[in-house]
Parts: structure tokens; C-alpha cells; sequence
């Protein structure tokens, strides 16, 4: 379906469009942003905000950076929803940007706000895979950070929530290794004697297909985090976890 979904959209697209989707698949996040900008279409706008995301995630060292990268990625969704109110993708990934955003800045009522987002997605679309990895990888994100009754307490976070929306996210799109590889950064990063469990999420990560340069690079590091649990050294490998997860290289 996410192949159709794409073919169907270049079909449509004009050539600014055309190349922010070759870009995209390229994995140049800068020219995908100048060029989903120029053609300014709701989906255009919707990868041109992703690749400001990854950016911000995976190439800032700097928390100020990375917090404007975010605004910038959360005005692009703003302005694909102005474009086309109905787009799922850019509510999801709106809801992603203000999720960024309170881990960036530890903020519950941000926090609280991305989950109610994520959750309004899976409840209207529960055939979509990345809703319930969201709330799930929410969940998960929520527990590592303030440790369970903390984050039970303060917002509502559920360690069961986080291998039931995993497994539905891997039941519906199988191979895609995003998924994979977030499922295993969460065990790991909520606790390392979930290495085994994380190890099991990773197998046959490298032969995994890819369809664009975030998930290109996410199979890249489940294959360094696989490679890490394999030799055995849960400590090592949970440490090598949060450095390669988003946010993971900031100062």
C-alpha cells in the first residue's frame, strides 16, 4: 500500500514534487526541504517537514538547533493541514514534531499532547502501522524517561501499551525495519534486561527492503544495535541505543 501510495503521488506531481520525492528516497534532507517547498503541495510539504524532523533528530549536536530544526518541520505540517485538513500523514507526523518537542524540552503537557494525537490517528485509522507504533514507542519513550510510576503517575504511560502496538505495527507492515528498530531502541532504552526481547526484533534486520533514506538509515543502525546484542553486552548495547536514537548526539 505505502508503494502505491507513493507511485500513485508521483504520478500526480509536478517536477519540483518529483524531485523532493527522489531526494527523499536519496536521503538528502536539505534539497528535499528546498524542493518539497517550492512545489508547496500538501504532500510536497509533508516530506519537506520529515526531512527537517530527521534532520533535527539525527544531525544536531546542539539543543537550541535541533528545538528551531523542529519548528520549522512542525510550520511545514502546519501548512500541508492547511492545504488538506484530512491528510493523515501530516496530522501523524505533526504529533510527532510536538512529541520531539517535549522530550526536547520535558514538557507533560507537550507530552500528554502528542499522545492524544497519536491516539486520535490509531482509533480513526487502525489499519495503519505507524499509529500504533507511535502510541506504542509514546508509551515506551514516556516509561524510559521518568521510570514507571513516575510516568504512570504524572502521564499516563503504560508499559502493556508498548508490545501490543508493536506487535500490530509489525503485523501490519512486516518488513518494514522502522519499526523494528524503534521497538528495540524502547526495550533497551526502558530496560536493558530487555536485550534478548530486542535482539528477537532485530533479526534479519540487514536484509530488510527499503523504500527511502529514513528507513535506509534506520536498518543501518538496527544492524549496528544487532551486532552490539549479539555479543553479548547489554550494557554496551543499550549505551550504543541512545546514542544512535533521535536526540541521541546532543550535548
Amino acid at each position: 500500500m505505502k508503494l502505491l501510495m507513493t507511485a500513485l503521488l508521483l504520478a500526480s506531481a509536478g517536477p519540483a514534487f518529483a524531485d523532493a520525492a527522489s531526494s527523499f528516497r536519496d536521503g538528502k534532507w536539505p534539497a528535499v526541504v528546498t524542493q518539497g517547498r517550492a512545489e508547496a503541495t500538501a504532500a510536497s510539504l509533508v516530506l519537506a517537514g520529515r526531512a527537517q524532523l530527521v534532520e533535527a533528530a539525527y544531525g544536531t549536536r546542539d539543543k537550541a538547533q535541533a528545538l528551531d530544526i523542529v519548528a520549522q518541520a512542525e510550520r511545514s505540517f502546519d501548512a500541508a493541514l492547511a492545504k488538506a485538513p484530512d491528510s493523515v500523514e501530516a496530522q501523524l507526523q505533526k504529533a510527532v514534531a510536538i512529541g520531539y518537542r517535549a522530550k526536547l524540552t520535558k514538557s507533560p503537557g507537550l507530552g500528554k499532547d502528542a499522545r492524544k494525537r497519536f491516539e486520535a490517528v490509531r482509533a480513526a485509522h487502525p489499519e495503519l502501522a505507524l499509529g500504533w507504533a507511535a502510541v506504542a514507542g509514546w508509551h515506551g519513550g514516556a516509561i524510559a524517561t521518568l521510570g514507571n510510576f513516575m510516568a504512570s503517575n504524572v502521564l499516563g504511560a503504560k508499559a502493556a501499551e508498548v508490545d501490543v502496538g508493536f506487535a500490530n505495527a509489525l503485523r501490519l507492515e512486516p518488513t518494514n525495519p522502522v519499526h523494528r528498530v524503534i521497538y528495540a531502541m524502547t526495550l533497551l532504552a526502558m530496560d536493558k534486561k530487555n536485550s534478548a526481547q530486542a535482539a528477537a526484533a532485530l533479526q534479519g534486520i540487514g536484509q530488510l527492503p527499503v523504500h527511502d533514506g529514513f528507513e535506509a538509515l534506520l536498518r543501518s543502525q538496527g544492524v549496528q544495535l544487532f551486532a552490539a546484542l549479539k555479543a553479548g553486552d547489554a550494557g554496551a548495547a543499550q549505551l550504543l541505543s541512545r546514542h544512535l536514537q533521535a536526540f541521541g548526539t546532543l550535548s
